[in-house]
């Protein structure tokens, strides 16, 4: 063996090679497209511009470090140490704004920063979507932007494997859902336009690093469109089709409920239950001491305005309280609200009000309307509104620590419009979920009944029922010189306002009587405390001066809300004026009129079990389906997911079978017999191919046949040659012969094959991806 001394490459020098300008900025400009669609996620989070603006920072600052570690070939340990450097730099401006100097970082913003790694994901689960740049909210989707941003363009520019570049941008999705909110919203969309962007790239990677070993193994130059463009289109087009079957799945089955996400298992700081009732200390606000005490002082405030310190939707028989998260969403549940609350979907009137506190005191905040957003002001403003809390289901607002005398903030608010009495009179009760009333008093089903007809629409039913109280009520708050009245809302308390003669209470009792007895007819109901001018059972509501409101304790009161079919909730005011409370003795029972009876009714039969009248509450419970229809809808969503799933994995595969039966199709019908007798060779030599045979490129028709197993391929290529360059013009009886010669030897390439090695060879791919040398000119 002779020859020149061998030249072996130095160990290392393949590491020392300079990546091509082509790689880094494809590689580059990939990982930014596939980082922008996995921060799509994140919006719902944040919407705010502030979430742009760091979103770019990180990537830029991310590609910058990854570009110069992979030109210079710095090491990781380098590449790690400028990451947090570019972090610490630039972290303050883009995620911490409010702690920034200019474009400089501060001391404090830089623990915030630093803390915001670590704290700020429990924080993103605590609190009201979107936040904006609340606080340090903005650094969880800063740094997973600029981990991802250096991770992905380091392994697309130096990685040995650049396709698993997308892997990093998956990361970043995933961690959007995980915190995003519990609506669907566009997730799946996004997911999948992720993930058919990722494998794009990937297949286009690995066919140009095959294509350019060929290249450097034979000597020629890259094929680009035969060995990349081509490959890829293919992809593309078998991940579209996957894609728009994915998202006609889920427009077709879309979930019946909201998500599970992180923040649906997150135990929520604030529990309502924790804290007594507001309206238990009702009486409070009656006594000496405050009832002439200034208790807020509001500017900007309509005319007859209401404002409300607590919506109470949970009757246990003892308290109407403020319900929390006790296993159900009726009572909704209170979270943080850093910048607004939507209420795009509401009609009314936009007002915004400023609230100075004086004598009020607890941890309810006063309120106007549905909350749009609130901001406080003075020492303690950065306290407050860490520590304010909302619940958007009841409109109830609270401050952890408490309101305080010198509590001052403004609120932005809509109030929806209410309807007139007469259009109240055809309302329908609406849909809104409220926690169940539980012990209520036989008194409250009586009074409704005796009221009004069963056959009544329900809204005159309500209206009815709320004039009952305004006529036969009389206010007392039994303090001072006042008629002897209780305190307390609990059952036995309701059933002896509604029993005895004169009725005597005052808002708190009326309040809660008027919400049990809302609901017996059939309207959602809630209580709502508040201050109004003057009071509901005063004269009248006193003009504000100078648009400035004050209220004192004697405009305490208590109304309720009913949820209806045309105009959501309406507040209604269930409280009689005051005026003298007759005697006893002048206060005649009021009859009962029952229809004259001539024959008397006959006994009523005993009914059966299976016969007796469901109950009043199941009035709107549709009927029961047949168990064959319930085991079909409960069988039909799997179904769906299954099928959809086993589509999903099988369209590549027929994508592919697809393409080789039309190619199969256009070459057997060809108009031409020559160049059908030469299909009949391409489709033979493909089968070669796809069994994994190996076919020379610069081989010959009787070369290939020659090394194939069998014998059938030798007169094909025969045919074929005789076809491309013999004297004599071919006919349509040679062709067809030729064909069902093809077939036969395919078929014989299959034979003793298991049906895995079958499968394999239908959806092999190196048939589409592989040009004989000649091909063209034979065609021609």
């Amino acid at each position: 063996m002779s020859g020149g001394p061998e030249t072996r490459r130095p160990r290392g020098a393949a590491r020392r090679t300079r990546t091509s300008p082509v790689r880094l900025v494809g590689g580059t400009l990939t990982v930014w497209l596939l980082l922008a669609v996995a921060s799509v996620p994140w919006w719902p989070v944040h919407q705010d511009v502030g979430m742009v603006v760091a979103g770019v920072t990180a990537l830029v600052v991310g590609s910058v470090v990854a570009l110069l570690g992979a030109v210079s070939r710095l090491p990781a340990a380098v590449v790690a140490l400028a990451t947090v450097v570019g972090f610490a730099a630039t972290g303050v401006p883009a995620a911490v704004p409010d702690e920034a100097s200019g474009l400089l970082p501060t001391g404090r913003g830089l623990v915030d920063l630093f803390a915001g790694v670590a704290l700020g994901w429990r924080q993103l689960l605590t609190i009201t979507l979107p936040v904006g740049s609340y606080e340090a909210l903005l650094v969880p989707y800063f740094a997973t932007v600029l981990l991802a941003a250096v991770t992905g363009v380091t392994i697309a520019t130096r990685a040995s494997r650049p396709e698993l570049a997308g892997l990093p941008a998956l990361v970043v999705f995933v961690a959007g859902v995980v915190v995003g909110p519990t609506r669907l919203e566009t997730s799946v969309t996004t997911g999948v336009v992720l993930v058919g962007v990722a494998l794009v790239w990937a297949l286009t990677v690995r066919h140009s690093r095959r294509a350019v070993a060929v290249a450097s193994t034979t000597g020629g130059r890259v094929p680009v469109a035969r060995a990349v463009v081509r490959p890829a289109l293919v992809g593309t087009a078998t991940i579209a089709l996957a894609a728009v079957l994915a998202t006609g799945l889920a427009l077709a089955a879309p979930p019946s409920a909201g998500r599970t996400v992180a923040r649906t298992d997150v135990v929520k700081p604030f529990d309502p239950r924790d804290h007594v009732s507001p309206l238990s200390g009702f009486r409070a606000y009656q006594q000496s001491d405050a009832v002439d005490r200034t208790q807020l002082t509001v500017t900007g405030l309509p005319a007859g305005a209401f404002v409300r310190v607590a919506t109470l939707d949970t009757y246990d028989g003892v308290v109407y309280r403020v319900g929390g998260p006790d296993g159900t969403t009726s009572s909704g549940s209170f979270e943080r609200v850093p910048t607004s609350v939507d209420t795009r979907g509401v009609r009314g009137t936009e007002v915004r009000v400023g609230v100075t506190v004086s004598g009020y005191r607890g941890v309810w905040l006063p309120t106007v309307g549905d909350l749009e957003s609130v901001r406080f002001t003075g020492p303690e403003a950065a306290r407050q509104r860490t520590g304010f809390f909302y619940n958007r289901s009841t409109g109830t607002a609270a401050l952890v620590d408490g309101v305080t005398e010198g509590t001052r903030y403004s609120l932005a608010a809509v109030l929806p419009d209410q309807p007139t009495e007469d259009e109240l009179a055809g309302a329908r009760p609406g849909t809104a979920s409220v926690p169940t009333p539980r012990s209520v008093p036989d008194a409250v089903r009586e009074a409704v009944r005796a009221d009004a007809d069963a056959g009544t629409p329900d809204g005159t039913r309500l209206l009815t029922a709320l004039r009952a109280l305004q006529r036969d009520g009389y206010v007392s708050h039994g303090v001072g010189d006042d008629r002897a009245s209780r305190s307390g809302h609990g059952a036995d308390r309701i059933q002896q306002l509604l029993t005895a003669r004169p009725m005597v209470g005052d808002q708190e009792q009326y309040a809660v009587a008027a919400a049990l007895m809302a609901d017996e007819i059939g309207f959602p109901a809630r209580v709502v405390l508040g201050f109004t001018p003057g009071g509901d059972a005063g004269t009248g509501p006193e003009a504000a001066e100078d648009g400035v409101t004050t209220f004192r304790g004697s405009d305490i009161t208590a109304r309720i809300e009913v949820d209806t079919a045309q105009w959501g909730w309406v507040v209604l005011d269930p409280n009689p004026v005051v005026r003298e409370i007759p005697d006893e003795s002048e206060e005649t029972p009021r009859p009962v009129t029952r229809p004259e009876t001539v024959v008397p009714p006959p006994p009523a039969e005993q009914q059966r079990q299976d016969q007796q009248t469901p109950p009043q509450a199941d009035r709107e419970t549709p009927p029961s389906q047949p168990t064959w229809l319930r085991v079909l809808l409960a069988v039909l969503p799997w179904a769906i997911g299954v099928l959809g799933f086993a589509a999903l994995v099988l369209a590549p595969a027929a994508v592919i079978v697809t393409v080789k039966r039309f190619r199969r199709r256009r070459r057997r019908r060809a108009p031409d017999a020559r160049t059908r007798v030469v299909g009949a060779w391409d489709e033979y030599r493909d089968a070669l191919l796809d069994h994994g045979h190996e076919v020379p490129l610069t081989a010959t028709r009787r070369e290939v046949a020659a090394s194939a197993p069998g014998s059938g391929g030798t007169g094909l290529a025969l045919e074929a040659d005789a076809a491309v360059f013999g004297p004599v013009d071919v006919g349509d009886p040679v062709a067809d012969r030729t064909w069902a010669e093809a077939s036969a030897a395919i078929a014989a390439l299959g034979a003793g094959q298991d049906r895995r090695a079958r499968l394999r060879a239908a959806t092999s791919l190196r048939s589409l991806r592989r040009q004989p040398v000649g091909g063209r000119s034979d065609r021609r």
